[in-house]
Order: structure tokens, then sequence, then C-alpha cells
């Protein structure tokens, strides 16, 4: 059954596309209480309408309507309407991410102060501090069942992972583990562990991430290691 609103309607949120932003955004205010519509483009794909294959997938998902390019970067001037891997559909796209999930690091958001002048780029400091944003940080974590994060075990390394793990010590790498993801390592919300229901861009194959020991961030990191 079809909604209308009034375009004078005061008391109801409009957003406009539902990613990982506007998802998020209409899921809290929603929870507040809040009216909220959301708008996308796309249809909603069903769990079981998923298809476990990355071509067919691609089709399915992405947004193939031609897009408009201009200036003189490569894309441009060699794939003008080259599809991208933009989700067209409801929960854009976060139905298809790496669900690789760091936090920026606290020299990152003053840019300017840390490196200084470089020429040909005009850095600046961010208007935030990672302080200020560290609780929005623990909630979404929270909310996405990071591994690394709020006592959710890391996951445990597979093949691919322990071969690179073992390379990446012997150049010199001090920590080497599966990283901050937002993939279950173990049952949580009604979701299985390691749950591949939700698409991500290398099927269900983490990439291992290595973190010299220099910029670690030790409050955070797990020490579930390959």
């Amino acid at each position: 059954m079809a909604l209308t609103f009034d375009l004078d309607d005061d008391d109801l949120v409009l957003i406009i596309g539902s990613g990982a932003g506007g998802g998020r955004l209409g899921s809290e205010l929603a929870r507040k209480g809040i009216r909220t519509l959301i708008l996308e483009a796309g249809p909603r794909i069903e769990r079981e309408q998923h298809v476990d294959d990355e071509r067919e997938s691609f089709a399915q998902l992405t947004w193939l309507d031609k897009r408009t390019t201009s200036g003189s970067w490569r894309i441009a001037k060699d794939s003008p309407n080259f599809p991208a891997w933009t989700c067209k559909v409801v929960g854009g796209s976060t139905v298809h991410w790496t669900a690789c999930s760091l936090r920026a690091q606290e020299h990152e958001f003053r840019a300017k102060d840390v490196y200084g002048d470089i020429a040909g780029a005009s850095l600046l400091n961010w208007p935030l501090t990672l302080a200020e944003l560290e609780p929005y940080y623990d909630k979404a974590e929270d909310k996405m069942g990071v591994t690394g994060s709020h006592g959710i075990p890391l996951l445990d390394a597979n093949n691919n992972q322990i071969v690179m793990a073992a390379g990446a010590k012997k150049v010199g790498y001090k920590e080497c583990s599966t990283g901050n993801m937002a993939i279950n390592s173990r049952p949580r919300d009604g979701a299985s562990s390691n749950d591949s229901g939700r698409f991500l861009y290398s099927g269900n194959s983490l990439q291992c991430e290595m973190v010299d020991a220099k910029c670690r961030n030790s409050k955070r990191r797990g020490d579930r290691q390959p």
C-alpha cells in the first residue's frame, strides 16, 4: 500500500539514500520516535534473492544507469559510461563492501599540523578531533559488531592470511591480524558467525591487515594473531 505525505509536513524527516549514512540516520531517528521517510532509487533485495556469483551479483546490485563524466582523467576518456560499483538497492553500498572498519588515527585529523605545507596540496586540519568522534565510533562499532571492539574476538585467519602474515613478519612487520571487520566472529543479534548473507567485496575472504607497531593503536587492536 502506497503512502502519501504532505509536502508541507514539517514533522517528517526526509532522507535521500539508504546506505551507510542515510540508512543509519533513518534508523536512529525512527528509534527515537521521529517520523522518517527514506527514499531509495533501487529495489529491496531479500536475503534469498542474493546471488553468490560475482558477475551476476554485479548486474543485480550495481548502479547501471548511464552517467556523465568530464575532465581529462582516465575514466572520462576510456570508459565514460562504465557502471560504478555503487549499489542501487535498499541498503546502498552496505550491501556490498569489504567490511573493513578501521578508525581514522589521531594524526590524520591534524594533517596540516603533522605534514605542514606540501607543494601541490592544500592540507587542512579536521574541524573535529578523534576524541570528539570516539563516542560515535564506539556506538557504530557496537551496532555493526566490529571485531576487535566491545569484547568481540577477531576473526580466525584463513590460509591466505596465514601465508601473508608469515611473509609480513619476515620483512619486519610487528603485528599482523585479521583486523577490525564488521563480520561476525561469533553469533550475534540473531545472525550466525562469519555470516556471508551480506555480499562482501571479496566474497567471504578477508584481507589481512598489517599494522606497523609505530602506528598501532593498542587500545583498540585485539591481540589475536595468525
